[in-house]
């Protein structure tokens, strides 16, 4: 009796061994083609020195973590073919037909702001330039939280003053505000060191860029427990999401996330290494991603010290305001997968603009109800999957509208 209970737990752990080295195998196999796959290895990830040595010379602000440098081009997939955006002496975003023209507008935010995957002439800065023959200055920057916008603002505002400035940010916001290394959220972004406020004494306190000189990439470990310390996510999110050993435990602490993510990754492999169309399941391992991600951020609109943090900013945007003389005026740009949900369910950021509506001084404009309204959603965004890429040609143009209509009701133009 003892010995065959001695073959069958002999059996079991040679069964636990052998699965373990399997789903190691599948584990680094899955990695290598989804980026949102991470292991221990993500905690302390190689820089790529080429990659490196471009976002430097392209991108990387010492101050603000990145920035779009002046008098630089780039071109990417837009709705039907590619398209191309320039930045001017300025740093600011082309608005063809414009530049010579006097400002009373600029404008400070993240790539819904900026907008991406359009052409300078697609904008809905230009779109409102052409309704009130000004050049309304873009100075958005891709993936920047209100914090940057924020601090660019200020940087930038004095050599380029106009009556009014526009602040306008995708919801998810909320969440970047809360980064100071956006590889802790968004898993493979490791160049992306940027500075946050944190609430010190219910008044707003500046962490700098952690890597504030382009020599501490290269040595960026040295700054780990510091950037472990002051990024809301790592214990939060990138912790509880690395797949490491004893691998079956892991996986099964995050079952939802973990096994639909390895399905489709090797379901979308072995269509390709059998000649078989994947488009069609393409999207699936990034739908999941994107749904975990649209959940944070309304776990965080629900979530006191991040609501409190995000109005501080803002309130840091009025008083600067009231400091150098403009109308400050902020405005939210939904993404595809927020208005998708808000239509279904309920308007989860609703709260916190009427909060803001409270703030002496500023003006806010939600186009999130407008924007329901319209027939087809598909219209306004880049992408046909229900994540929408960026504002289309269309939609920048049905957000011009609904900026100037606010802004013509304010008598503010």
């Amino acid at each position: 009796m003892i010995h065959d209970n001695l073959i069958l737990i002999l059996g079991v752990i040679i069964g636990v061994i052998i699965l373990e080295i399997y789903l190691k195998h599948l584990i680094l196999s899955v990695k290598k083609q989804f980026q949102w796959i991470i292991t221990k290895s993500d905690e302390r990830p190689t820089l790529s020195i080429q990659g490196l040595k471009k976002f430097i010379s392209h991108g990387y602000d010492s101050e603000l973590g990145w920035v779009r440098k002046p008098n630089t081009s780039h071109s990417e997939d837009g709705e039907y073919e590619k398209t191309k955006w320039s930045i001017n002496e300025k740093g600011a975003r082309t608005n063809i037909d414009f530049e010579t023209q006097n400002s009373k507008i600029s404008c400070y935010g993240d790539s819904f702001t900026f907008c991406r995957q359009v052409n300078d002439n697609e904008t809905w800065e230009h779109f409102i330039s052409m309704q009130i023959g000004s050049n309304v200055q873009n100075f958005g920057v891709g993936n920047y939280g209100v914090d940057q916008s924020l601090i660019r603002m200020k940087r930038e505002f004095s050599r380029n003053k106009t009556d009014i400035v526009i602040l306008g940010v995708v919801p998810d916001s909320i969440r970047r505000n809360l980064n100071v290394w956006k590889h802790y959220f968004e898993y493979g972004n490791t160049f992306g060191f940027k500075p946050r406020f944190i609430i010190n004494k219910n008044k707003l306190k500046l962490i700098k860029n952690p890597i504030d000189d382009e020599r501490k990439f290269f040595e960026y470990e040295k700054y780990l427990e510091k950037l472990v310390k002051d990024d809301y996510f790592y214990e939060k999110k990138f912790k509880k999401e690395i797949i490491k050993f004893p691998y079956i435990i892991s996986i099964l602490k995050n079952p939802k996330r973990n096994l639909q993510l390895i399905y489709w990754i090797k379901k979308i492999d072995n269509f390709k290494k059998n000649g078989k169309n994947f488009k069609r399941i393409a999207w699936n391992p990034m739908k999941i991603i994107m749904r975990i991600n649209l959940n944070w951020r309304i776990k965080l609109f629900n979530d006191y010290n991040s609501v409190i943090l995000f109005k501080k900013i803002i309130e840091e945007y009025v008083n600067f305001s009231l400091e150098e003389s403009f109308k400050p005026i902020f405005v939210f740009l939904p993404q595809k997968d927020d208005l998708l949900f808000i239509r279904k369910k309920y308007h989860f950021y609703k709260k916190f603009i009427n909060e803001l509506e409270l703030i002496d001084k500023l003006f806010v404009i939600d186009v999130t109800e407008q924007l329901l309204k319209e027939p087809d959603i598909d219209r306004l965004y880049v992408e046909k999957n229900e994540y929408g890429g960026h504002l289309s040609k269309v939609g920048n143009q049905k957000v011009a509208e609904l900026i100037l209509i606010k802004l013509k009701n304010l008598n503010l133009i």
